[in-house]
């Protein structure tokens, strides 16, 4: 019985290792394979400034798949070009089913600027409080992401703040990157005796995990290239890491802890394409933060 149950376990681990990873497409995106078996495949993301433009349509992509199902070449024949990039990243990572190898397919991925609900509909802030704005913090963007979210954002500090103007700034915030929120920081009083807010623009929350526990929720690692020059010299060991994986299991950012700087640019290079499952945090995906160490050993 013991025996029957061991096997059942591990039949089960193994159907589920097979199974294709489903993806996390951006808000608005379609992907249509046309039937094709797909093993693996990114995600597709919306890009910020398309969709600020309103720019959408449908990119047909021509694709050639090699010897063990990865995409070998990728052409786009049709397309706005403000999405193909966006596409063309994402389907060089694609890997097919092996019975597909040497095949030309079509995949089409298909753009639509997304709807976003006005408040009461599921994206509410909390509570608004009516008064002028005195701040305006954006938290967890790099300088011309801030840079570009404040320059599509229907509210400035000096502005008044009600539940109109919450719903069309929320719903700014929304188009520009699905993950970011408004908050109420503070309310104090004016010497009158107005209500006067700060405002605060973030990213999902982010926790810090373990580097160990994190390794275990990786669904996609990619193998770091030795560098010739490292190798002809004979250096090895390991590049330690500090990488920040996005609420869609993504890595985001990563920064160089230590380790053998001939080796750092190429552990760099290949964590950046890791993909995990998403974390969450009472039910939300979250961003996390972990440390990462990539081994460069050569063989005797």
């Amino acid at each position: 019985m013991a025996k029957t149950l061991l096997f059942s376990i591990l039949a089960a681990a193994c159907l589920a290792l097979a199974l294709p990873q489903d993806p996390t497409d951006g808000m608005g995106v379609t992907v249509s394979l046309n039937g094709a078996e797909i093993l693996h495949r990114e995600g597709v993301g919306y890009p910020p400034s398309a969709m600020r433009n309103g720019i959408q349509g449908t990119v047909s992509v021509e694709v050639k798949i090699g010897p063990t199902g990865e995409v070998s070449d990728a052409q786009v024949l049709t397309g706005p070009k403000e999405l193909r990039k966006a596409v063309l990243e994402s389907v060089l990572e694609w890997h097919f089913a092996q019975s597909l190898a040497g095949a030309t397919r079509m995949v089409e991925v298909a753009f639509t600027t997304p709807k976003i609900p006005p408040l009461g509909s599921g994206t509410a802030l909390p509570a608004i409080q009516p008064g002028t704005i005195r701040s305006i913090q954006v938290q967890g963007l790099s300088a011309e992401g801030r840079a570009g979210l404040l320059a599509v954002l229907p509210v400035h500090e000096g502005d008044q703040w009600n539940s109109d103007v919450a719903g069309e700034a929320m719903q700014a915030v929304k188009a520009y990157d699905e993950h970011l929120s408004i908050r109420q920081q503070a309310v104090s009083q004016s010497p009158s005796g107005a209500a006067q807010l700060d405002l605060v623009i973030s990213t999902a929350p982010r926790i810090r995990v373990g580097g160990n526990v994190q390794s275990a929720m990786a669904i996609r690692k990619v193998p770091p290239v030795y560098p010739p020059d490292a190798k002809a010299a004979r250096i090895q060991g390991s590049v330690h890491l500090s990488a920040i994986i996005g609420p869609d299991g993504a890595v985001q950012q990563v920064t160089v802890l230590g380790g053998p700087p001939e080796l750092s640019q190429a552990a760099v290079d290949a964590v950046r394409q890791w993909v995990y499952k998403p974390t969450r945090l009472n039910g939300n995906p979250v961003q996390v933060e972990t440390n990462i160490d990539v081994n460069f050993t050569l063989a005797n």
